[in-house]
């Protein structure tokens, strides 16, 4: 009873959930069926559903038929996605014209950047170009994103040479994720090609983006926006290594992250700091309507701080798990608008209906599985985990309120989160509760001051002090959570979780769960309770 009355409170994650399920049958029978037959099957089951509609038929078969229509309009939109990921590949050089959308990246041969290209049969999609080391004054490695080539190449197919280096990651180094489908990742990323930029065959030259989508253009200009600010965090007063934090931590640029400063991350539990995330943009966010003061409820203000949330989404690169919390901020503001102030279940499958519907590739994508799954377990357990305490006794206790409120919510995000960490990276982290206690507050403060920093642009003393203080904090943190790395049994390394193991944990989740709610049936009489202290 009580799931049917939270799903009748929130029935996108119904639809959310028939898109998925219609989008999985898209994949999994691509190679049988075409877009032109899911296209007729989905009109056919749209006339039905009208018709039902119009009758006296049962609610419950008009819901069913409903349903399939969702299913059936999944699986023509992965289809479609499918076929527009599929090229024709030719044996001679044809001319290009593209963007510089990623950074160089130095390999053991060549140099590796991401190209958008902007005219041709390729045109609106990425491919990755190599070019060996060597003297030319052109060489790719002093090209920033933005910048324009033109010139002649072959295009290769992408998935033969993904099948032969799938074990490497997108950094070129080895990847130790037990499932990870390097395939599926570049459809997700839309690489479709790759090519050799041989010396003399191309050159700079201004390109016309009149073939990318309006987002494209947005994205490369507020890229291009991100390069001169990480420009001018190189100027300032930060080590190396608390550069490579601050970087990755404010502005999603992970290049400079060393392997060992990674691995202290992910053992202590504690690399989704370093993944932009609903955490920075929240900090951002409250940073922002902070500022605003008085005028939070005024409508060119909230107007401002939506901007602002997808100015800055755009510029670190759009990852899903930074489009899933700007459109969850952007429906709470509204919300805020209309004086409702609260988040439920229909905020995060809004999130996830657009995005599937906008890429049903994003599916697959590991961040953005972990970002749903971390909302979701905070928006399922955490009101459940909390009924053990007195809010009475919470709201007379700040302090205790805030140690609670990091452990509930740490925990909820890690139910969730937890399986799919192990199922992937074959790691579970033992003292992530700890790690939080040391990481969230440390990366505030950071992020905050980064932002002071770059306000005071024009007091040159100024700001060099706070990139002092930005970067003493960025080093307290890699060294705690260092510390945290090295205590025994850190973590548990190894596992092995089959597709079946999986869900089956899962299962588990979802009858904790089901106790919890429970045991909240019990306790609350009991709200007056006074916890021994």
């Amino acid at each position: 009873m009580y799931m049917n009355s939270t799903l009748q409170l929130n029935p996108l994650v119904r639809v959310v959930a028939m898109l998925i399920l219609g989008i999985a049958l898209g994949d999994v029978l691509a190679d049988v069926v075409g877009v032109r037959i899911w296209l007729g099957i989905f009109v056919v089951a749209v006339a039905a559903a009208f018709v039902a509609y119009n009758t006296n038929v049962r609610p419950m078969v008009q819901s069913l038929m409903l349903f399939g229509c969702i299913i059936i309009g999944g699986a023509l939109r992965m289809s479609m996605s499918v076929e527009r990921s599929h090229f024709y590949f030719i044996q001679t050089s044809e001319p290009f014209s593209a963007v510089v959308s990623s950074m160089p990246i130095e390999r053991t041969k060549t140099l590796r950047c991401e190209l958008t290209i902007a005219d041709g049969r390729f045109a609106g999609h990425r491919v990755y170009a190599y070019l060996p080391k060597g003297k030319d004054a052109n060489n790719i490695s002093a090209l920033s994103i933005g910048d324009g080539i033109v010139g002649y190449t072959q295009f290769l197919d992408i998935d033969d040479y993904s099948s032969q280096h799938g074990a490497y990651n997108k950094g070129g180094a080895y990847n130790i994720a037990t499932h990870f489908d390097y395939q599926r990742w570049l459809k997700v990323h839309d690489i479709v090609a790759r090519c050799f930029l041989r010396d003399g065959a191309w050159q700079r030259d201004v390109v016309q983006l009149d073939n990318l989508s309006g987002v494209q253009r947005v994205q490369l200009r507020c890229m291009t926006l991100r390069e001169k600010l990480l420009k001018r965090y190189r100027e300032l007063a930060i080590s190396n290594e608390a550069y490579g934090v601050v970087a990755a931590m404010t502005l999603g640029d992970k290049s400079s992250l060393t392997a060992e400063l990674r691995e202290s991350f992910s053992v202590s539990g504690a690399s989704h700091v370093l993944a932009l995330s609903g955490l920075h943009l929240g900090i951002l966010y409250a940073l922002l309507v902070m500022f605003l003061g008085r005028r939070r409820h005024n409508i060119l203000m909230l107007a401002f701080v939506i901007i602002a949330v997808w100015g800055y989404t755009a510029m670190v690169g759009m990852p899903f798990s930074l489009l899933r919390s700007a459109f969850m901020l952007t429906l709470f503001t509204l919300a805020q608008m209309l004086q409702r102030n609260n988040v439920s279940l229909n905020y995060l499958a809004f999130a996830a209906l657009v995005l599937l519907l906008a890429s049903p590739w994003s599916l697959w994508d590991v961040g953005f599985q972990m970002s749903f799954l971390a909302v979701l377990g905070i928006l399922l357990f955490n009101d459940r985990l909390r009924v053990f305490v007195s809010h009475k006794y919470l709201e007379t206790h700040p302090l205790v309120n805030w140690c609670f409120s990091m452990i509930v919510v740490s925990l909820s995000a890690q139910l969730m989160v937890a399986p799919l960490v192990a199922y992937y990276f074959g790691r579970f982290s033992c003292y992530f509760l700890l790690s939080n206690f040391i990481a969230i507050p440390l990366a505030t403060v950071l992020i905050y001051l980064s932002v002071v920093m770059y306000a005071l642009f024009f007091v040159p003393c100024l700001q060099g002090l706070v990139a002092i203080a930005v970067g003493w904090i960025a080093k307290a943190l890699t060294l705690s959570l260092a510390w945290v790395s090295s205590l025994p049994a850190a973590s548990v390394d190894g596992i092995e979780l089959s597709n079946v193991q999986l869900w089956l944990v899962y299962l588990v989740v979802a009858v904790v769960y089901a106790l919890l709610f429970y045991l909240e049936k019990i306790y609350k009489p009991f709200d007056n309770f006074r916890p021994r202290v």
